[in-house]
């Protein structure tokens, strides 16, 4: 049995196709699962996609004065990068990671530290090491070296909030807020921090800092990591020495957890999310949720199919989603007095949230179901009436951490 097609108003770019990657741990939702809090109201940050570029900072295009090395005093870092920012990678990203570093000194330049000369390039993570220690001072670690790009401030780049393609013309002239010069703008650069394993997903390997000069605006940014082989030789991988006792704090390796579980989700809260976020407030404050198992059967009804596919389960519970180590989504489906919506946040820590994508069906009342598959990680499937062509669709995290809701 058909129905008329719905008319779907997407509140961000979602357009493209779903791909299904599976996933080598099933799991089932979890109706006993752990409360999700209520982020505060006007914490609920904007979708990337959303938000205007910073200027770059005039501060990057200021020469530091001083000698050749850098003291940076003991503090906290905010390492890693918000879920949802352009460039992120989840698994090897962490997510705002609060750590505590003590005081340590760092080479203004790349080795050899001397502005007269060129960096050097072409060895080995062991071969840096020991020319470091040949000149008194030891590799940094990756933490150390993302506190000296990000500055006092925790910017997300060397030069400020934004990249400014001025550094990797002239990466001497780009300093960070501590006055360290070149991090991040036309080099590679070598720490000696390891990339903990994740499963069987990577080896163990060697952390790299930095980008190369015609490397994406966004991987300049600070908390950009990579896992490299540490024999690796490159001619645009250089390195750089610290002095003082190493920290010992480092980036624990992200776990798959269960795939989709229940939140525990009021719908007085969703209304005060949603009332923070300039696209959803148009729904209003009449907010509320599909009811469970009645409305799930009404959309099976509705279509031909008989029933879902095997191990796929429909509800119409928020759900938080696993799609990849390192990122949880929360999917919520409900309706406003006229609306029906399919909304999707990125779960920071201290349960804020942040827009990933939002799906309006005009003058749709529903009920809309959510289904989910444990074996299925990176897509889950929505539906008004189950696999109607026009009123069901997918919800798909895709290989650069967007989340998008398609309509079949």
């Amino acid at each position: 049995m058909q129905h008329p097609v719905l008319l779907a108003v997407a509140l961000l770019a979602i357009a493209g196709c779903g791909r299904s990657d599976g996933g080598d741990k099933p799991a089932d939702a979890d109706a006993g699962a752990a409360s999700v809090a209520l982020a505060p109201k006007g914490k609920v940050l904007e979708a990337a996609e959303n938000e205007a570029e910073p200027a770059a900072s005039g501060k990057a295009a200021a020469k530091a004065a001083g000698s050749e090395r850098v003291d940076i005093p003991a503090g906290k870092l905010i390492a890693g990068s918000t879920p949802g920012d352009k460039g992120r990678d989840p698994v090897l990203e962490p997510a705002l990671l609060e750590v505590d570093l003590g005081g340590f000194s760092i080479d203004r330049y790349l080795f050899p530290n001397d502005p007269q000369k060129p960096p050097v390039t072409g060895v080995s993570r062991s071969k840096a090491a020991e020319l470091c220690q040949q000149a008194g001072a030891r590799l940094c670690t990756e933490l150390e070296w993302e506190r000296a790009c990000k500055g006092p401030d925790d910017n997300p780049y060397a030069g400020g909030p934004a990249w400014d393609a001025a550094c990797a013309k002239n990466p001497a002239s780009c300093a960070s807020g501590f006055g360290v010069l070149g991090m991040g703008a036309a080099l590679r650069e070598w720490t000696s921090s390891d990339v903990a394993p994740i499963e069987n997903m990577q080896p163990k390997a060697a952390a790299l800092r930095g980008a190369r000069a015609d490397a994406s605006n966004v991987d300049h940014r600070c908390a950009r990591r990579m896992a490299v082989d540490p024999d690796a030789t490159a001619p645009d991988i250089g390195f750089r020495c610290c002095r003082g006792a190493p920290n010992a704090a480092s980036i624990p390796s992200p776990q798959w957890q269960q795939t989709y579980r229940r939140a525990d989700l009021t719908i007085e809260q969703v209304v005060e999310m949603f009332s923070s976020v300039r696209e959803l407030q148009a729904l209003g404050p009449e907010l509320s949720f599909f009811k469970e198992p009645d409305d799930v059967n009404i959309v099976l009804a509705r279509g031909d199919a008989g029933g879902p596919p095997p191990n796929t389960t429909l509800t119409t519970s928020p759900l938080l989603w696993n799609p990849v180590p390192g990122e949880e989504i929360l999917v919520i489906a409900g309706k406003a007095p006229k609306d029906s919506f399919i909304v999707a946040f990125y779960r920071l820590p201290g349960d804020r949230y942040r827009l990933a994508s939002s799906f309006l069906m005009k003058n749709e009342k529903g009920p809309v179901a959510l289904g989910f598959n444990g074996y299925v990680r990176r897509r889950l499937t929505w539906g008004v009436c189950w696999e109607c062509r026009g009123e069901s669709g997918n919800v798909t995290y895709r290989d650069d951490g967007r989340v998008v809701i398609t309509q079949k």
